[in-house]
């Protein structure tokens, strides 16, 4: 054994041997009386002096300020958190009774089944890259204690200078970040999201404890180095080495070393092949830690520092290729499952640029941890994959897209490309997922990965729903005109005046789109991307809260999955199901089912009216003459909904619609976003989507969607609970209105009529005889005049035509102002605010009625939801007494304002 290696050897027996505790469940043994200060057994004289120096004053006073300060620190820290710990504490002794080998080494291979149980897939990594403790070279541990947590081997999971540091933090109000140990790191990157908060500590910490239990300190060394993240998708050191250095761990140098145990503080700083300055500069740091605490000699730290390392990634050391589309999806759709199950908080729409920033980091942390242990091994995953119902879509848009054979020289893919979602809208879940056109190496899902501008297919979710559950109908009518030039232009450049919301839609207005939002904005008091936040639209941005997403103007954009989730939400009378093509999914260490789809939440989004009103008016798309599809067919199906979407300059072009069976999305275009001939690529989109709806539906009921309770047909005009309720409302509130102001009006007409007949009696023919009582008899009835001001009727100017009559006798009476010019001014201005503020006051009525309206169609909608927990619950009830149970990717385009169809 080398010099250097025995001096390691002793300096890690001899930190073992003087650990503080024996084990967590026995107390530290106190030393006895007698053996307590054995320095010297003689006294020592203390000399005498005049007592205490200033400078000793001074360090005392110092000390005593900063235990004052400690002590206020803890009591704020527990006021503040007391409750918050205790329910992390429990939380923490819960999750840890769950605590086993298993979760850091699955051997056993993730499998991946489809629709009729045939295996699609296995996945594992650990098997081939998984080292023991014993088989790792030493210098890899001592490399990674020596610069993440030097004093492993004297706690029990909880660094206790740690916790203090992490106190005074909060207390301070910096932060809960820091002072985590090797056991904390594991514990938070096998079980616990990335959240930064005090709960989430103090859990980790709970649960670091239980950990150093049940485990050795090697085999915690052993779990961390084989779990943790090393970037491009390598899981452990040795799977890391072969990634970037085509070799085992144990054959790299100490450098090497040094540098691959660098890149878990941040994979991608400390990445050795896109930033070696910085992963070298990490690795001299570690390798200064090793000498300084005696891991290595100064010999081996010289050598090391002055060699050299070359780094490249070796993508064949990972054989976990997901290439084919339904298993990515269903790898990532698992990966979302076990996130949510792990507490992460999904977020879909965020109040500033940093709160985004902050989530999507969190997102990413947290994804590629659970994806890791998924693709390590231990899961069953049972999948509604039916290969031939892909390789029936795949097929047919291929065919299809034959039309454009230019290929991409640099990526040797076609250049014009195409997606497809296939949700069947009985369960909600996808049954194809196409994510291109299927030629060799084109292995990218663009249909859940790829963001693009959805045009005006999406006016459906965004505009008209809304729109329709605020009590419009079909027959609605609202302005083609744009009153200035903040409105989007048509795709026809023009107007066709006042059109009904059925024949807007099917033109595809964009002026009448965008009005729409700006008033479901006004009226809903929500954001414009609310319900699509609601469906987890997950390309959704700050900057989304305005009425231009309504043509299609997003910041990213949305996937073909979520436009056809957004769209099978309708056909499921406005309940959101999320988009998997996962049916189950097991733990195959203990046989435990810890998914099923059929207990999955659905989530209210649409009213149930409002959901089939949006759908019977995308019908009008393909039957209304002037609807943008009328050159769409299926051959099975007359009842059907559909919309078409083109961005500007026709970059990307989409075609969404459904059957009450099937749901379906395509869109087409180039990778990086290039004008396209709307004409034809536009065309291939409406082919796909009839071609895949045709060989869906055969053999399916010719149905239509279903009608719910709310809605009624009324003389061919189907009429909703929502505007009759408005409409009622309205016709109420307008009675009342106009026989208020009725009475008021008569009793005021008469009591003008009186003053009419004095002001208009006989007098002498000269003003200038007037006397002065006379005329300020005259001012005295203008002043009773009674001024009516309604929606229908005002009588200013009458008042007015006689005011100016009294004001021509008294200025041929005081031509140079007086008593009497002073009394009718006074009148005149008294009588002039009055009408000011009754007619202030009708506006002000008119807007209570508004208001009036929105609190019914508010409480219509509770009682919808009232109504839906009520069936929940005579579901739930009924099916426990029959005693059955049942156990982000880089924007591929900018925001783009729609001008298309």
């Amino acid at each position: 054994m080398s010099e250097g290696r025995k001096n390691r050897r002793q300096k890690q027996d001899k930190k073992k041997l003087v650990l503080p505790f024996v084990s967590a469940d026995k107390k530290r043994q106190k030393p006895k009386k007698n053996e307590t200060n054995r320095k010297s057994t003689t006294k020592t004289k203390k000399p005498k002096g005049p007592g205490l120096s200033k400078v000793t004053k001074i360090s005392i006073a110092v000390l005593t300020l900063m235990v004052i300060a400690v002590i206020a620190g803890g009591v704020f820290f527990l006021k503040q958190y007391g409750q918050v710990i205790t329910t992390a504490v429990d939380a923490g002794q819960q999750q840890a009774k769950s605590i086993q080998e298993s979760d850091f080494k699955q051997f056993r291979p993730t499998t991946i089944l489809d629709v009729n149980g045939n295996t699609l897939k296995e996945l594992k990594t650990q098997e081939r890259d998984y080292l023991s403790y014993k088989d790792i070279d030493p210098l890899v541990s001592e490399a990674l204690i020596s610069i993440e947590d030097r004093r492993f081997y004297e706690h029990h999971g909880v660094d206790t200078q740690g916790l203090i540091t992490v106190g005074l933090n909060a207390a301070l109000g910096r932060g809960v970040r820091g002072a985590s140990t090797i056991t904390q790191q594991l514990v938070k990157n096998i079980y616990l999201t990335p959240e930064v908060s005090i709960s989430r500590k103090v859990e980790e910490m709970v649960m670091a404890q239980a950990l150093e239990q049940k485990f050795s300190k090697e085999q915690i060394l052993e779990y961390y180095l084989n779990n943790v993240y090393f970037g491009n998708g390598a899981y452990g050191i040795n799977a890391a080495s072969r990634v970037y250095f085509g070799k085992s761990i144990n054959d790299t140098t100490l450098l090497e070393k040094a540098v691959l145990v660098g890149i878990t503080n941040n994979p991608g700083m400390y990445d050795p092949v896109s930033n070696k300055e910085n992963a070298m500069k990490r690795g001299k740091t570690i390798l200064n830690e090793m000498l300084n605490q005696g891991y290595i000699t100064n010999a081996d730290f010289e050598k090391a520092t002055n060699d050299d390392f070359t780094a490249s990634i070796h993508s064949e050391a990972l054989d976990n290729d997901l290439g084919d589309n339904e298993i990515a999806l269903a790898v990532d759709s698992a990966t979302k499952i076990l996130m949510e199950q792990q507490d992460f908080r999904f977020q879909y729409q965020f109040d500033s640029a940093e709160e985004e920033e902050r989530y999507n980091q969190e997102y990413l942390d947290a994804y590629n941890k659970v994806y890791q242990r998924i693709l390590s091994g231990g899961y069953e995953i049972q999948t509604k994959i039916d290969p031939t119902i892909h390789q029936q879509m795949q097929d047919i848009l291929t065919r299809v897209m034959e039309s454009w054979p230019n290929m991409d020289p640099e990526k040797n893919i076609y250049s014009k490309q195409a997606a497809m979602t296939v949700i069947d809208n009985a369960t909600g879940s996808v049954v194809a997922s196409i994510g291109g056109r299927g030629e060799e190496g084109n292995t990218y899902n663009r249909a859940f990965l790829s963001y693009r501008q959805p045009g005006s297919a999406i006016k459906p979710l965004v505009s008209y729903a809304p729109a329709y559950g605020r009590g419009l109908l079909e027959t609605s009518t609202v302005s083609d005109d744009r009153p200035n030039n903040n409105y989007p232009n048509n795709i026809y450049m023009g107007s066709r005046g006042n059109l009904t919301l059925r024949n807007a839609l099917a033109m595809s207005s964009n002026v009448v789109a965008y009005k729409l939002a700006m008033d479901n904005q006004a009226e809903l008091q929500e954001p414009v991307y609310q319900p699509l936040a609601q469906m987890q639209f997950t390309g959704l941005d700050v900057a989304d809260d305005n009425p231009i997403i309504a043509v299609g103007g997003m910041t990213y954009g949305a996937t073909t999955q979520e436009m056809a989730s957004g769209i099978a939400t309708l056909v499921n009378q406005g309940n959101y199901r999320m988009p998997t093509n996962i049916q189950s999914i097991k733990r195959k260490d203990n046989d435990q089912e810890i998914f099923n789809l059929n207990d999955s939440p659905q989530r209210k989004v649409y009213s149930e009216d409002a959901a089939y009103l949006t759908l019977d008016t995308m019908k009008a798309v393909h039957q209304d003459e002037d609807g943008t599809a009328t050159d769409t067919n299926l051959a099975h199906n007359q009842y059907w909904a559909i919309k078409t979407g083109t961005t500007d300059e026709a970059k990307d072009l989409w075609t969404v619609g459904a059957t009450p069976h099937y749901t379906v999305a395509v869109w087409a275009g180039d990778d990086t976003p290039q004008p396209q001939d709307n004409a034809s690529v536009g065309k291939a989109t409406r082919q796909i989507f009839q071609e895949a709806m045709d060989l869906l539906n055969e053999g399916k009921e010719d149905v239509d969607f279903q009608m719910p309770a709310s809605v009624t047909n009324q003389d061919g005009q189907l009429v909703t609970r929502s505007s009759q309720a408005k409409q009622v409302l309205a016709t109420r509130q307008s009675a009342l209105a106009a026989t208020t102001q009725n009475i008021d009006g008569l009793a005021k007409t008469k009591a003008n009529e009186l003053i009419a007949e004095k002001l208009n009696s006989p007098t002498v023919s000269e003003a200038s005889s007037f006397s002065t009582q006379l005329l300020a008899d005259r001012i005295q009835t203008l002043s009773q005049f009674e001024l009516i001001v309604t929606d229908n009727q005002d009588n200013w100017k009458t008042f007015d035509q006689y005011a100016q009559q009294v004001w021509a006798l008294v200025q041929n009476v005081e031509p140079a102002g007086g008593t009497l010019s002073n009394q009718y001014t006074s009148v005149y201005r008294n009588k002039e605010a009055q009408y000011a503020q009754e007619k202030a006051a009708l506006t002000a009525d008119v807007d209570r009625i508004n208001n009036d309206i929105k609190t019914t169609e508010d409480q219509s909608k509770q009682l919808d939801q009232q109504i839906e927990d009520l069936k929940k619950e005579l579901n739930i009830r009924s099916s426990g007494s029959s005693g059955s149970s049942s156990s982000r990717t880089t924007p591929s385009s900018s925001s783009e304002a729609e001008e298309g169809d």
